[in-house]
């Protein structure tokens, strides 16, 4: 039987990371975003259009940084649990015939 690929700690650090992330853009973003529009001297041409656009691109990112990270510890539990399987599978596969699968 071949080397499992499946990193299950890494997926999760990654989730974890990146949830963690998301919650911090969806907590600061709202305010940054207010400071810079509502100043005095703002300007409403090129910059306002730039800041538009840095916006929206911004809010997707916040809005898919969240989601993406829950998936993937979601997704490192399910890893851990057919690896668990697997691992179980096999050893009970190689008692029945006294010799380990290789």
């Amino acid at each position: 039987m071949t080397e499992s690929r499946l990193r299950p700690k890494v997926v999760l650090w990654w989730g974890i990371g990146l949830a963690a992330a998301g919650l911090l853009l969806n907590m600061l973003l709202p305010q940054v975003g207010y400071a810079l529009t509502v100043q005095v001297n703002a300007s409403t041409r090129v910059d306002q259009g730039m800041l538009t656009a840095l916006t929206v691109v911004l809010d997707l990112i916040r809005q898919t940084l969240l989601p993406l990270g829950i998936a993937l510890i979601a997704a490192s539990v399910v890893m851990a649990y057919i690896a668990r399987l697997l691992g179980v599978r096999a050893d009970a596969e190689a008692d029945e015939t006294g010799v380990p699968e290789s």
